[in-house]
Order: structure tokens, then sequence, then C-alpha cells
């Protein structure tokens, strides 16, 4: 404004002033709030549209000072700035927030103009508004909803940051719009490339060449295509995929593209989990004592020989190896010792083959070795000569010092067999063979072993269905007593006709190996027991009766059960049943199981009697913790009476050792009267042997029964 009072202004376009405001007031009434006050502030003019705005009637305005529409939004200040501002001569220009007489609140924007007298005083003000409370809410409502949007990003942002988690988002082109610290760290080798605007391939590339990720190959074109292949999964994400970073730790990360095209991605570290897998892989897969594999791993990598070898590749040897002397460092020096023994061995075979081989432990003290690329046996020889040297180098237990070695045997894949349990079965058969030659030594499984275990294979089927048909037989020994000579009894003997011409000792050893050495001797016992009751019932006292009975046997828990319905069916009573068993049952690593079976037998007053006596390893306290009734001294010290002073010494000792022990002795083998005649002497108990009778067919019981009882007729008349 000019600061010229309104009315002396000339119109622009020839109207009176009269005119002119007339103009104005109709132009603006419908439109604008107009209002005019004094000096003072008093509203002396209000329009219409002021009325209808402010819900007050001219009457209630006129007079009254604007303040009747103070919302009291504004502070006093706000006011003070405006009236200090127009009272100056100046206009004012500002929103206001009123209140109308309804209570509602309204928005203006307000212009607030002097009016000046014909001396240039100001004697009013003039007052244009403009009603804006629709746009004001707009505004409101849009700061509302851009502070909330600012709130849930920096929300949003805050909780992305706090994520343990690596959060990462790429646009259309590929480059880094949004990471979180997470993300920053994993990459700690990104030398600095994790940066909004680089690229994904850049970032990936900084940390391929420092060294980031751990690879399980050194070939550069490998780890190159595997790059190549972590930029494609980037451009075009699916499935989840893992990293392994250097420093062990293990990545999942799960990349999606969103509706507006950004590539989205989470890194997860999984490091937990694969340790948790690795441990109950390890526990599925390792021997708890040692830590090397079980026979699950080794039977495993076995069978993939098969798919992974190709024609022309060098042989695979398996070695099998027991370790010497193991079951007397167990009883001598106690489990403890004989744990640590397996951890030293275990270190030792590991430090004497290539990282390239494969050791397990298969129970006990038996190992095996997956020896890879061997290209002749020459190689394998080396190999373990290797291994046997340096596992029998001393070692300290229980303050003792022990010197353990090994047995070992070997087969070879593909010239021994492409299957797995073949293999470990030619390699057992191997080991089995280098016992026989000492211990210390080793055996390959070779033409003359697989000679062998053909022959015994069809000795197996063979017996299998002599068994099924009952067509095996029995010969029973007499037993008689050295002072009288009288009869005492029978040992039973298993024979068996057949077109192999096995022996008794190696028909039995295949029954044993089979696994079918118990229904072989419920057979024999069957049958020997059945012979008994028929001697008895033409008349003849059989005596005592004498039955081998293997360690498999006695650890099936249902024998002792078996031999009572036997005993039961043929009506013999308990007490004239001799069970006998080798003195190696009693160092069997089933022992506990073993010594319960014989104890029950004990118990139904069967007897008991300890085979082969000397020739084993028993100790003293096995022979006192199970219930043993008689000695049986083997042949083999028997035969050397009259001609070795060893042998006499202890036949001798036996003698002495059991009667001292309360048990009875029965000597085998008697073939001379010198033999017959020093075991006399010795008052050994039972004798048994061709001196009397060679084993007998059961059509020659009655005969010899009836011969040894007509000098009892004899001399009783």
């Amino acid at each position: 404004m000019s600061g010229e009072p309104l009315e002396t202004q000339s119109p622009s376009w020839g109207l009176s002033p009269a005119d002119e405001l007339s103009a104005y007031r109709r132009a603006l009434e419908h439109q604008v709030i107009v209002a005019a006050t004094d000096r003072a502030g008093r509203i002396t003019y209000v329009n219409e549209k002021f009325c209808e705005t402010s819900k007050y009637s001219s009457a209630e305005l006129i007079g009254r000072k604007h303040s009747v529409v103070n919302s009291g939004y504004h502070p006093r200040s706000f006011f003070v700035s405006m009236w200090k501002t127009i009272a100056s001569g100046a206009s004012w220009q500002g929103e206001i927030c009123n209140r109308a007489k309804d209570g509602s609140i309204y928005w203006v924007d307000t212009t607030v103009v002097p009016l000046f007298d014909a001396a240039g005083k100001i004697n009013g003000y003039l007052s244009i508004r403009y009603e804006i409370t629709a746009r004001k809410r707009a505004d409101a409502a849009l700061h509302e909803e851009v502070m909330r949007r600012r709130e849930a990003e920096t929300l949003l942002l805050e909780v992305i940051e706090a994520l343990p988690d690596g959060v990462a988002a790429y646009d259309h082109d590929d480059r880094l719009i949004l990471f979180n610290s997470a993300y920053r760290d994993f990459y700690d080798r990104s030398g600095g490339a994790i940066q909004n605007g680089v690229k994904f391939e850049t970032v990936l590339r900084k940390s391929f060449d420092n060294g980031q990720f751990q690879f399980s190959s050194t070939d550069p074109v490998a780890r190159q295509r595997w790059f190549d292949r972590k930029v494609k999964e980037h451009r075009s994400p699916g499935r989840p995929h893992l990293q392994h970073l250097w420093d062990g730790r293990w990545l999942q990360v799960q990349e999606r593209r969103s509706p507006v095209g950004y590539v989205v991605g989470v890194r997860t570290d999984i490091t937990a989990l694969k340790q948790a897998e690795r441990q109950i892989k390890d526990q599925a897969e390792r021997d708890p004592l040692t830590g090397l594999y079980n026979r699950r791993v080794l039977l495993d990598r076995l069978d993939r020989l098969r798919t992974r070898q190709r024609k022309g590749d060098p042989p695979v040897a398996l070695v099998l190896l027991d370790l010497d002397n193991f079951k007397d460092i167990n009883d001598t020096l106690g489990h403890g010792a004989g744990d640590e023994l397996l951890r030293i061995a275990a270190d030792r075979i590991r430090e004497s083959i290539r990282s390239t081989d494969t050791v397990a432990r298969l129970g006990g003290d038996e190992f095996a070795v997956i020896l890879n690329d061997v290209r002749d046996d020459e190689v394998v020889r080396r190999l373990v000569a290797r291994l046997t040297t340096r596992l029998a180098q001393p070692v300290r237990l229980a303050d003792r010092n022990v010197n353990p070695g090994a047995t070992l045997g070997v087969s070879v894949y593909p010239r021994d067999s492409s299957d797995a349990g073949e293999l470990l079965k030619f390699a057992d058969i191997a080991l089995y063979h280098a016992k026989a030659r000492g211990r210390g030594s080793f055996c390959f499984f070779d033409a003359q072993l697989r000679a062998e275990l053909q022959r015994r294979e069809a000795i197996a089927a063979g017996l299998r269905t002599a068994i099924e048909r009952r067509t095996v037989g029995i010969a029973l020994q007499p037993q008689f007593a050295l002072g009288s000579q009288r009869h005492e009894g029978f040992e039973v003997l298993a024979r068996w006709s057949n077109t192999l011409k096995a022996t008794p000792s190696e028909f039995i050893a295949v029954a044993e190996q089979g696994g079918i050495i118990g229904e072989l001797g419920l057979l024999v016992l069957d049958k020997a027991l059945a012979a008994v009751a028929q001697l008895r019932r033409s008349g003849y006292d059989p005596g005592r009766l004498a039955v081998n009975v293997a360690a498999a046997q006695l650890k099936d828990p249902g024998f002792p059960r078996d031999v009572a319905a036997l005993l039961h069916r043929h009506g013999v009573e308990a007490s004239s049943l001799e069970i006998e068993v080798t003195e190696n049952v009693l160092i069997d690593r089933s022992a506990a199981v073993l010594r319960q079976a014989l104890t029950e037998l004990h118990a139904l007053g069967v007897q008991i009697a300890l085979d082969d006596f000397g020739t084993g390893h028993a100790s003293l306290t096995h022979l006192k913790s199970m219930p043993v009734d008689r000695l049986k001294i083997d042949r083999s010290f028997v035969s050397g009476v009259g001609s070795n002073a060893g042998d006499e010494a202890i036949v001798r000792t036996i003698v002495t050792l059991a009667h001292s022990l309360g048990k009875q002795v029965v000597a085998e083998g008697i073939e001379t009267e010198r033999q017959l005649q020093f075991l006399r002497e010795l008052r050994c108990d039972t004798g048994q042997g061709y001196i009397v009778s060679k084993p007998l067919l059961e059509a020659e019981l009655e005969l010899y029964l009836a011969a040894q009882s007509a000098p009892a007729a004899r001399r009783a008349g």
C-alpha cells in the first residue's frame, strides 16, 4: 500500500471510490472473509462470509475485538508481532487458527492493512481472509504421513542395523543402495568396497581376491567357476546357497528380486548349525574313544570305490589289524590302560599313513586302513612295515613299559573283490592266517586263501543241509577211572560223512565261523542224549556224558533253557551231563555273559569241565571265577609223557593244581602203558584215549558196555 488514505486513491478504471468499494464488496462477498476494525481493534464491520465461517451474527461481532474467535493456538507473541507491524503502517500477512462459536476450529489466510484518515493517520484496519481449513488439514495429514513414513523408515533402518543377519539391497543396475553393519562385517576382507553405489560384482571380486572365502579345491579354474556362478546367482536369485568364510564361519545367503526390481538379500550366520551338524555327523561316524572313523564309514568308503574308481586307476588295499596281547594288557593293567593303548595305537596308525588314506576302528582292538593308490604289492608291504614298526614301539602304561604290536591281513581292490563286504571278509581271512604264522606278521589274501575260502563255503553249505536233514552223526569215546579202569562215561564227538572229506575239527571251525555252531551243537546233544536214553532202556549204565560247547552257544541267552528241555525230553538227569568248554572261553570278550550261562547250567546240576587246559591264556583268577568241576589235560602234554620232561612237569603241575582247588582231572589222549602208569602214580582221576578205546559209533556202544560189565560180573560171582 502507498500509505495514502484509502478514500483519496483514484480508481484506475474510472469509478468513484464509493462505486469501486461497492464493486469490491460484491465480488468478494461470497469468497472472502472481510472485517474492519477501529484503531483500537474493535470490529466495525463484518461481511456475511465472516458470520458464516465464525458462526457468529454480525450483531454478536460488531463492537467486539477479534479475540472473540481466538482459538488459543497461537502464543501471545504472535499477535504482539502482528499489531506491531500494522501499527507501524505496514501490511501483515499470515495464517491464523480461529475458533467458531460452536467450538470448531478453522484456519484463515489473513492479510491486514491499516486504514488512514485525511490527515494520513491510522484510523482503523481492514482484514481480508481466505478460509484455508481444508488445505491446512490436507497439509497436516500430508505432514503426518511424511513424518510417519520418516519414522517408519528410521525404525526400519534401526531394526535392520540391529539385526545379526547381514542385509543388503542392490538396484536395477546392481549397485548397492542399502546395507547394515553386519553385512559389512561379514565381508571384512572386501577392501572397503562395501559402499553405496558400488556394484555387486566389484564387492564380490574384492572379497574374492582378498581371501574372504574358503574353497575345497585349490584349482584356480574351479575357483573362477565359483565366482562366475555366484555373480549369476545374484542376478537371478532363487534357492538359498552357502558361503564358507576364511575364518571358518558359514553364511546362508537368501536373495530375491523385489516387485520394483531390486535384489534384496539376507546373509545369516549358520556356523553354530554347521558345527552341530558336524558334531552329529562325527558322533554317527566316529569312534568316541579314538576319534577314528567307525565301521559304517569304512564300508561306505569301500562301497564308493565301485563308483569312483575308473579303469586304469591304481588298486586300493584294505588292511585289517589286531593289537597283539591286548587282552592280557586289559586284564593285568586294567581297562583304563587298555583304552589308553587303543588311543595311542590310533595316533600311531594316523601318523604312519598318508593323508589320502583312511583309518577306522572296527571295535575292540581291531582297526582297518584303506590305502589308496597302491601301484603294486610292494607299496603295500612298505606301508605295512611302517605300520608294524611304529605300533611295536614301547609305550608306558600304568607305570609299566609295555611292548605292543599288531598282526595284519590285507585284501586288494579290485583284484580280490569289488564288493565292500567281501573285501572286509577276505582281509579278515588273511588276518586269521597271519595270526597262525605268529604275532607281528601280516598276510595277503591270495589264490590259496581263496581256494580255502571256497572250500569253507562249500563245507558250510553242505553242513547246513546235513543239519536240516539231521544226517550229522555222533561218536562216543569212553572215559574210565584211572585207578580201577572202570567205565565212567563218554565224550561226545560230532561225525559227518561228506564228499569234501572235511574232518570234525574243520567242519566245527566252519560252523563256528558261519554262525551255525548253535544248531550243530543242539543236534549233537539231542542225538547223544537219545543214545544214552536208549542204552539205559537196554539195561546199561552209560555214565556221565561230556559234550563240547562253543562260546557262541553260551552267548545265546536261551541255551541253558534248551539244554534243560532236551534233558527233560530224553529223561536224563542234569547230573549225568557235563559241558566242556575250552580254556579260551574264560578270556573271551563276553566273559561275563559266558560266566552267567555256565552258572545257570551249573545251577541245573550240569557239571562243567575245562577242556584243553594249559594251552590257552586263562589265569587262576578266571579259573576261580567260573563254576568248573573238572580240568582236562590236553593230549599234547600227555603225548610227551615218557619222552619229554617238560610235558611231564606240566601234567604233574596241572594235577596238583586241580586237586588243591578241589577239582577232578581228566587226561585225554592216553595211548601207551607208560603214560597210563605215570598218570596213575599222580592219582589223576579219569583217563581217555586209544589205550582203552577209540571213539565208538552208536551201534558199537552196547557191545562195549557189555564187555565192560562182564569182568565186574565175574568179580561179583
